[in-house]
């Protein structure tokens, strides 16, 4: 864009040397020097120290001293005076656009509190404002190199013979630029920080239910970034004044384009404070609104907390979703690719599949996203980016990262039955240790003393489990999932098939009776309060042994599937394990603690978990009323399976059309229905005309006249007087088919397919 369209584009990685003076053109394009130097005939330089206009200057009374910064911390029991936005005058130590002035954020943080600050050029000169220019190029990190990439040849050889390159350093690109608009946006987003109560309770909150209730973020470092961004910010926040708001949206663009420092003696805070209080970043502010929004997914509409703040649960989630999302854009307007933006894409992804459902492709974009920037980063080869040492915690957060990505990218390519976009194969895969996330931020000495206390697999010995415990257990599953995967969608000979699902049956059955008993148990977590006193396991505990059993149960099933299709194995071992999951689930449906404060979770587990078994059930009972002659011993008993079925799809109508899962679940009660009414049909229901009301009335009367035979129950007088006469508009007889066709139950037919075929537009 050129000077005399008036587009203004912010550099906020070059130097005050490279920034433009006067902001003012003249009408042979040149830039218009400052009054004084315009007197003395000169060009304004770097070290020019004139205001442009200095009749226009304000004048400064000597009592109007310097404020000073009235926002403190209590924190070790002394007070620090911390710089802020609001309570700084451009050019002051504290301000934001101090830097502009020639004193980078690392100069200015050794300065002390009263310093006076030099000016190095006109004071009047609009900050950060810039016209665009290429400067000198800067190297830029082009991310994890394997040892096939386009360099390797060179760096594998030249050193040995001698020949040092900078070139092999990394490509050189451009610097960045960040527009006026990026910076208006990034003011808008600021605005729902505000609000600080809601904030924090609903932070609070997410934490109060248990431990690892978000994906990655832990509550030491939330809290962290938060005691700091109040402590600094709270005024400008607080007030929302435009320009105040504008000056922190430009420091928060300016830090997100520097990177976080890693040394191996940090502890979480010193890490933390990399990206809070004037260091704030834009990776924070989306991971305070996706922790925000996720917390809101899991709560009933009648909860007390929503209605405490006026709120809307599906307003609030879809709010936070989007403040999240568009904090990412920023992250990556900044080619942001560290440990932050990676947290900040997958607790984004988290909060969108509950918003949207994991069968979105928004959902199927973003973990693809999230796999990548885990990939670019090498954590699927070292966590430790080849130091010999970094934090514990950061370690374990990257251990988890990894384990979260492959996890997750064969869960939803299970899932969606599309290949994985991440292999076992490629990764070294090392299960993060079983520490709870309050305690990974622990001293030395305490980690040593929690590690000695493991088990010889490395589970904890405190019969507690946490999501760290989840994710140790489901990583050695997770591959033989994918193996499960690869036989469904690869090419194999039936022989390859049966030979390999024996290897995956017998390996799955091993590691799963070596995981301690407390982990696989779940019948101990749904009783009452003890006589002593204490209470049952926290909800998300439950929750995550619920999981966990279904995730090892799912790969029975899934593996059933594919012997059936592929080699016409009998349903027996496929309905058993359905079985099996769909009375868990049922179970876990009953579970009002659960659903009350997990309530976006249990109703994932309805759609994927739930609705998968329930499908092998419904059709398989199905196939059972179609037979010429019963089964004496059918593999479901027909009462019981029929009543089963009846309350699960009770409980898939009563999901939250607000959530993620409402669609899957609002379907899948739809086939589930029909399928009963097709079994619950009178058998010639399909060969009767359609009945009006008046038809059906005047029929009723005529046989209950001439002495209709009511004696079914022998021996017994009939209560004529208690039976309900049923309302015939309640049962639509001339659409008793719904759709189902009879080519549907052969034994070779997949339930998707035809799932996918119905007619959803006629009416139930």
């Amino acid at each position: 864009m050129s000077p005399q369209a008036g587009g203004q584009i912010v550099d906020l990685r070059i130097g005050s040397s490279q920034r433009v003076l006067n902001g003012k053109y003249r009408r042979n394009g040149k830039l218009q020097s400052c009054e004084p130097c315009r007197k003395s005939k000169l060009r304004c330089e770097e070290k020019c120290v004139y205001h442009p206009n200095p009749l226009t200057k304000k004048r400064q009374t000597a009592e109007n001293a310097p404020p000073t910064p009235a926002t403190t911390i209590n924190e070790e029991a002394s007070p620090i005076v911390l710089p802020t936005i609001e309570s700084s005058e451009p050019g002051s130590p504290s301000s934001p656009g101090y830097q502009h002035f020639g004193v980078s954020r690392l100069d200015y943080q050794e300065l002390p509190p009263q310093a006076p600050a030099k000016l190095n050029r006109a004071a009047s000169a609009p900050p950060l404002y810039s016209h665009h220019c290429e400067g000198e190029p800067g190297r830029v990190n082009p991310g994890f190199l394997g040892t096939t990439n386009f360099m390797s040849i060179f760096s594998e050889n030249l050193s040995k013979l001698g020949v040092v390159s900078a070139e092999l350093e990394g490509p050189k690109l451009p610097r960045l630029t960040i527009s006026n608009d990026q910076i208006v946006r990034g003011t808008q987003i600021l605005y729902f920080l505000k609000d600080a109560s809601l904030v924090h309770d609903f932070v609070n909150r997410s934490f109060d239910i248990g431990d690892g209730v978000s994906n990655v973020c832990i509550e030491p470092i939330m809290k962290q970034w938060l005691l700091k961004l109040w402590a600094n910010h709270s005024d400008t926040l607080k007030k929302g004044s435009p320009d105040k708001l504008r000056r922190l949206s430009e420091l928060i663009w300016r830090n997100t384009l520097t990177s976080i420092a890693v040394r191996d003696d940090m502890d979480y805070k010193e890490w933390a404070l990399q990206a809070t209080g004037m260091n704030i970043r834009w990776e924070v502010i989306g991971l305070v609104a996706a922790l925000i929004g996720q917390c809101a997914t899991t709560l009933s509409r009648s909860d007390l907390l929503l209605s405490q703040h006026n709120a809307s649960k599906p307003v609030l989630a879809r709010k936070m979703s989007e403040i999240a999302s568009t904090c990412l854009s920023f992250c990556r307007d900044c080619e942001a690719l560290d440990d932050l933006f990676v947290w900040l894409l997958f607790e984004n992804t988290g909060l969108t599949a509950s918003i949207k459902g994991d069968g979105s492709y928004a959902v199927y974009s973003e973990t693809g996203e999230f796999v990548n920037a885990v990939v670019a980063m090498g954590l699927h080869i070292d966590v430790k980016q080849g130091k010999p040492r970094i934090p514990f915690f950061l370690e374990q957060m990257r251990t988890r990262i990894v384990a979260g990505a492959y996890s997750s990218e064969i869960s939803i390519s299970s899932y969606l039955g599309r290949p994985p976009r991440l292999s076992y194969r490629y990764c070294n895969l090392v299960p993060p240790m079983d520490i709870p996330d309050i305690q990974l931020t622990s001293s030395e000495d305490e980690i040593a003393r929690i590690i000695a206390t493991f088990d010889e697999k490395g589970f904890g010995a405190t019969g507690k489990v946490s999501r760290a415990t989840w994710m140790k257990a489901w990583l050695a599953l997770a591959p033989k999932r994918e193996e499960v995967l690869d036989l469904a969608l690869g090419r194999y000979s039936r022989e390859e098939i049966l030979r390999r699902a024996e290897e995956i049956q017998k390996e799955s059955n091993e590691y799963w009776e070596s995981i301690p008993l407390f982990v696989r148990n779940i019948t101990d977590d749904s009783g009452d309060y003890s006589d002593s006193g204490s209470k049952r396991r926290r909800p998300l505990e439950t929750l995550f042994k619920i999981t966990l059993n279904q995730a090892f149960r799912a790969n029975e099933l899934l593996l059933q599937r594919v012997l059936i299709r592929r080699t016409g194995a009998s349903w027996d071992r496929l309905v058993e394990a359905a079985s099996s999951i769909f009375q868990d689930i049922l179970q876990i449906s009953k579970r009002h603690d659960l659903a009350s404060i997990l309530q976006s979770n249990i109703s994932a587990l309805l759609a994927v978990q739930g609705l998968r078994s329930a499908a092998v059930i419904a059709v398989e009972l199905l196939k059972q009323e179609q037979l010429p002659n019963y089964p004496k011993n059918p593999l479901l008993q027909r009462s019981r399976t029929i009543q089963d079925l009846s309350v699960f799809a009770a409980r898939l109508g009563d999901v939250d059309p607000s959530d993620g899962s409402f669609t899957v679940c609002d379907q899948g009660r739809k086939v589930i229905t029909r399928i009963l009414d097709k079994i619950l049909s009178p058998p010639n229901i399909l060969e009767r005309p359609a009945m009006s009301h008046l038809q059906y009335e005047h029929q009723h009367h005529t046989l209950t006249n001439e002495g209709m035979d009511m004696s079914i129950f022998p021996h017994e007088t009939a209560p004529h007087q208690e039976w309900p006469v049923p309302d015939p508009l309640d049962f639509q007889m001339g659409e008793a088919n719904w759709g189902i066709e009879v080519p549907y139950l052969g034994h070779d037919s997949d339930f998707v397919q035809w799932l996918e075929s119905v007619d959803w537009e006629r009416p139930v």
